[in-house]
């Protein structure tokens, strides 16, 4: 058993193979509570607001029958949060008006991004978070226990090494064999830790979970193009109605 010194102590060494998969572990762990975190805070909604109250009055007073929108409120997104800022300013300066009429159509599409945002997000919680957090929890909980398990037995061994330089002649043998046992551990912890850190190095669930996260921003992104992009022509022609009112109003 290879040993190392430390001042005047002798530290048994790691095998290399054991300090090199330990490096590509510790890198995977801190990319998944990177990721863990990072996707928290993204997939997390900002604002409780009943948009869809909101969206009730409002389209109440165009003369339009509406749905009872009633109800709990709900934990809303950014999008919500900006569809809740045009809608709220669309009713003072007048659904009549073009700039009213324009903030009306974008806080209402804007409020329909926000419910395919609000999807996505549980998509994540539910595809991506969630796998890495129970792989936190579970595999790497594991390893972890196994690292400090490794030096554990490897601060034991150090230790009867030493007792067996400090021995009598008539402490020799028991204290060999103590050496020859704490040995045999530290070798099966080695390997242990070998296996359970492998395990997580080699799983699959990571890059299913990318996997997840991409087909979770592909939906999402594909839905609000395309309500973005039939709202914008409706905005190109109240834009075109402005412009004409206003050289109307402010002839040169």
């Amino acid at each position: 058993m290879a040993t190392e010194s430390l001042g005047s102590a002798q530290v048994t060494e790691l095998p290399r193979d054991y300090i090199e998969l330990e490096a590509r572990y510790e890198a995977v762990r801190r990319t998944v509570q990177s990721l863990v975190r990072q996707s928290t805070q993204y997939s997390a909604s900002q604002a409780s607001f009943d948009v869809q109250a909101q969206l009730a009055t409002l389209t109440t007073r165009m003369g339009k029958q509406t749905r009872d929108a009633s109800g709990p409120q709900e934990v809303l997104t950014e999008q919500h949060e900006m569809g809740r800022t045009a809608l709220t300013a669309a009713e003072p300066i007048g659904l009549e008006a073009p700039l009213g009429a324009a903030l009306f159509k974008f806080g209402s599409i804007e409020t329909k991004v926000g419910d395919l945002r609000r999807t996505h997000n549980t998509h994540i919680q539910r595809s991506f978070i969630s796998p890495l957090q129970d792989m936190l929890d579970t595999s790497m909980g594991l390893a972890q226990n196994a690292r400090k398990h490794v030096q554990a037995m490897r601060l034991t061994l150090d230790a009867r090494k030493a007792a067996l330089q400090g021995a009598n002649a008539g402490q020799v043998d028991g204290v060999r064999r103590e050496v020859e046992h704490a040995e045999d551990a530290f070798v099966e912890a080695v390997s242990e830790g070998m296996r359970v850190m492998r395990a997580v190095v080699e799983s699959p669930v990571l890059v299913a979970c990318v996997g997840e996260i991409v087909k979770a921003q592909k939906v999402f992104y594909k839905e609000a193009a395309e309500l973005l992009a039939e709202l914008e022509p409706e905005i190109e022609e109240i834009k075109v109605t402005q412009d004409a009112l206003y050289r109307h109003d402010n002839p040169m």
